[in-house]
């Protein structure tokens, strides 16, 4: 009698067991008919839309530092004068009026060089001060930017080393975006009806649209990537502007 009360017991165990089962199996096959209903109908695509463009404003940012330490602050700021006068009187020769060249405040710091002992150890040795002071060119003249660029190496006679380069920009981005956008859209359009054709099918609606990064390139192409979300040259005056959008289209 226990023998037969514990195999109904078990039997009883074994067939919730396995309602359970089916219940379970039951929905994961309905989330997946309904996840296979929803995206059989339907295909995704990318579109392609890019144009030359070129740079219509230029910004150059200049970070002047004095060429050798002074005894003291005053002697550093007196020597950074000095040569910030040169630099203003560069651009002028170039073409820039007073009122384009803006300059920023002017700070100071200790210099140290690491001097050997004599014994294989280099100690960090106080020299003297340092003065700092920034200039700023923003122009439309882009010629006139690329050329003073190119005389540059002149100042380095005159004891002034500039590493800065300007920065070649495109001010109406948001418009060029736009519009290139509506041609990748296009183009996504056009790659949906060629998928159409070889499956004999038709191309409905659409039901999706992303838009990818948004490039701004070098004229033979580039993958750096920027705070832009894509990349942004800011080195060439000549360049590529292209976007990518992901369509998903009903298809009939």
């Amino acid at each position: 009698m226990e023998n037969k009360t514990i195999t109904y017991k078990t039997l009883w165990v074994f067939a919730l067991i396995l309602s359970l089962g089916f219940v379970v199996s039951a929905g994961v096959m309905g989330y997946a008919l309904k996840q296979f209903n929803s995206t059989k109908n339907s295909m995704t695509v990318k579109g392609l839309a890019e144009k030359p463009i070129k740079a219509d404003l230029a910004r150059w940012e200049v970070n002047l530092q004095t060429s050798h330490a002074s005894d003291s602050i005053p002697e550093a700021y007196q020597l950074l004068d000095q040569q910030m006068k040169i630099l203003q009187q560069f651009f002028i020769e170039h073409g820039f009026q007073t009122a384009e060249i803006q300059l920023g405040n002017k700070s100071s710091q200790s210099y140290y060089e690491d001097v050997d002992n004599g014994e294989g150890r280099n100690i960090r040795t106080f020299k003297g001060y340092i003065a700092m002071q920034a200039l700023v060119i923003n122009s439309r003249d882009i010629k006139k930017i690329e050329k003073a660029a190119k005389d540059a190496y002149l100042l380095d006679e005159k004891g002034i080393g500039i590493e800065q380069t300007p920065q070649y920009l495109v001010s109406n981005l948001e418009e060029i975006k736009m519009s290139l956008i509506a041609n990748a859209t296009k183009n996504a359009y056009s790659r949906a009806n060629e998928f159409a054709k070889v499956g004999g099918v038709n191309v409905g609606a659409m039901r999706s649209a992303s838009q990818g990064a948004f490039y701004i390139l070098l004229e033979i192409g580039s993958d750096e990537d920027s705070d832009y979300g894509g990349a942004y040259d800011k080195e060439t005056i000549n360049k590529i502007a292209r976007v990518v959008v992901t369509i998903n289209y009903a298809i009939e």
